[in-house]
Order: C-alpha cells, then sequence, then structure tokens
C-alpha cells in the first residue's frame, strides 16, 4: 500500500502543479487583453489627434508647407 499512496501522492503533485501554471497563464492572458484593450483606445485617441492635425494642416498651404519644412529638417539632424 505504502506504493500506492506514493503514486497518488506523486499524481496530486504533479496536478496542483498543472492546475498552478494554467492559473499563471490564465491570469498573465488576462493581463495582456486588459492591456490590449487599453492601447488599442490609446491607438484610437491617437489617430483622431492625427485626424485633426492633418486637417488643419489641409486647411493652410502655408502652414503645411512650414510644417514640412521642419519636418525635413529634423530628419535631417
Amino acid at each position: 500500500m505504502e506504493t500506492t499512496d506514493k503514486i497518488i501522492n506523486e499524481l496530486a503533485v504533479q496536478l496542483a502543479n498543472k492546475a498552478i501554471e494554467q492559473a499563471n497563464y490564465k491570469i498573465f492572458y488576462d493581463e495582456a487583453q486588459a492591456q490590449l484593450v487599453e492601447v488599442q483606445a490609446q491607438l484610437v485617441e491617437v489617430q483622431a489627434q492625427l485626424e485633426k492635425i492633418n486637417k488643419v494642416l489641409e486647411s493652410d498651404k502655408d502652414l503645411k508647407d512650414i510644417f514640412d519644412e521642419v519636418a525635413n529638417k529634423l530628419e535631417k539632424e
């Protein structure tokens, strides 16, 4: 009976380890999903801001020319 008890104990340990590992992966997944939702919301906000900037630049050719000039200077640095 001692061997059977050892086998049952070993199986219980393995099962507990697998349950802990699964719980860890679930928590990491849930946290990653929450971060993804947050980043997607930030992306939408940034895209809206960029769209607003582009509309302003498109509405004023002189301003766009100045913007492009400054952008080119910054790219060269």
